[in-house]
């Protein structure tokens, strides 16, 4: 498939030079707007211009537009002009237009709705004054609600006049004199139902809805759980605002994903997918804050060794064993922490059983402890045919895992209690603390134990 995309935007780049204006305009009409963004990866910024100047539906261009960077975004519309973005950001959908006005600047956005009809600039204007992140700042206010007292087949002809400003009709949204939500009819149940009968008669009254000021992982969630095609937002007092689509959902899950990759191996940004593609120097500024953490850590484990350099000296082998209970204990901790943050993250680990996760997350690190500390408290007897630092590698080894799947479980937990993005505590925070840990317990009980048997 990559190879595919590559060749078509080769082959795009040959026509353009070649000015062939029909076959370019055939190739992207053919184009999902997905397949386009594909395509523009391979382009240099002018030749997609290029192609966005050749197109002259309005409608198409917002379509493709969508998915496109806010960066490309920006300076597509700022090479067609102001007066031909106006009548583009009234082409998109409301909640794409105000992801797209709220990235540029605010003055050029001031400019941009001041071209545009009242009435649409209105609509993205109050998705504007939402907080990032909030389901107030992704919903669309371009849906079909009605009055309670219509019968089906008014409510159907009601629908054919105002379908074209909605965005999708997954469900009609049934509201009172005060635009309050008071049920829900899905499009099947309307068409089936009886045309005379009211479409009070028949609505659902139980209607799952979600607060404009409600977090969109939240939204996320609660659109999964219930396995909605769009769920409904309102204000506190349930007047309806705006709905949600899946479509939406679907683009928060993998900002969300890629955020906790990000932070999970120690970026301090998510630079969205664009990391990828960015500078050296940018790429390091993202990695940089918590390597530095990582860095400090690590200077903390030195000083242990050198504290315990007695012993060392002593019992040379110990060295031997130093990367084995570093790693293991790592990648304990690390396996604990995602899990976490991953159960967290879709519900299915929840706070207030705190204490019975971190007790079943020791469980099994004692187990995995036990195990791989037998197995390596075996290979040290043979190899270095030594009982006791047998004996001290293995015990260390078994405290360590346990130690590194309570930390792992126990810091994620503890993030979220204290209202902190859980997926910051993992990858090198909790690797240092384990690193530092582990290093502890290996000299610790090994000077205790060599001293007292020698």
């Amino acid at each position: 498939m990559e190879d595919k995309i590559k060749d078509l935007s080769e082959k795009i780049i040959k026509l353009l030079e070649e000015v062939k204006i029909q076959e370019i305009k055939e190739i992207i009409d053919n184009l999902y707007p997905t397949e386009f963004t594909e395509v523009t990866d391979y382009l240099p910024v002018e030749q997609t211009i290029k192609i966005f100047k050749l197109i002259k539906d309005d409608e198409r261009i917002a379509e493709l537009l969508s998915e496109l960077s806010s960066e490309l975004q920006a300076s597509i519309m700022e090479a067609l002009g102001k007066e031909k973005a106006s009548d583009i950001l009234e082409e998109m959908d409301t909640d794409d237009a105000a992801d797209f006005l709220g990235d540029i600047a605010p003055h050029e956005s001031r400019k941009l709705l001041d071209l545009m009809p009242k009435e649409e600039a209105e609509g993205i204007k109050e998705l504007l004054k939402y907080e990032e992140n909030t389901a107030g700042s992704i919903m669309n206010n371009e849906f079909v609600s009605l009055p309670e007292d219509l019968t089906a087949e008014e409510a159907i002809n009601k629908i054919r006049e105002l379908s074209p400003e909605a965005e999708l009709i997954y469900y009609i949204y049934i509201v009172d004199i005060r635009e309050k939500l008071i049920g829900v009819i899905s499009l099947r149940d309307l068409i089936m139902a009886n045309p005379k009968a009211k479409i009070s008669e028949f609505m659902e009254e139980d209607v799952v809805s979600v607060l404009d000021t409600e977090d969109q992982e939240s939204v996320a969630k609660k659109m999964a759980d219930y396995d909605f095609l769009a769920l409904p937002v309102t204000e506190k007092r349930g007047i309806l605002l705006g709905i949600i689509t899946v479509d939406d959902i679907i683009d928060i899950m993998q900002e969300e994903v890629t955020e906790d990759i990000h932070k999970m191996v120690g970026s301090s940004e998510a630079y969205e997918d664009k990391l990828i593609k960015a500078s050296p120097l940018t790429r390091a500024k993202a990695r940089l804050p918590w390597l530095f953490v990582c860095m400090a850590g690590e200077m903390i484990s030195g000083s242990v060794i050198k504290f315990h350099s007695d012993t060392l000296q002593a019992v040379m082998a110990m060295a031997f064993f130093i990367p084995i209970i570093m790693a293991m204990g790592g990648n304990v901790g690390a396996q604990s922490s995602t899990i976490a943050v991953r159960g967290l993250a879709t519900g299915q680990l929840r706070v207030d059983e705190l204490w019975y996760n971190i007790w079943t997350e020791t469980k099994v690190g004692s187990l995995i402890g036990i195990i791989t500390g037998i197995i390596i408290a075996l290979v040290a007897l043979v190899w270095q045919d030594n009982y006791v630092l047998g004996l001290v590698i293995g015990l260390s080894l078994c405290l360590t895992m346990i130690t590194a799947a309570t930390v792992g479980t126990l810091l994620p937990l503890i993030f979220t209690k204290i209202k902190i993005d859980p997926a910051i505590s993992a990858g090198p925070f909790i690797t240092t603390i384990v690193d530092v840990g582990s290093l502890l317990i290996y000299f610790g009980l090994g000077t205790f134990l060599f001293k007292i048997l020698g």
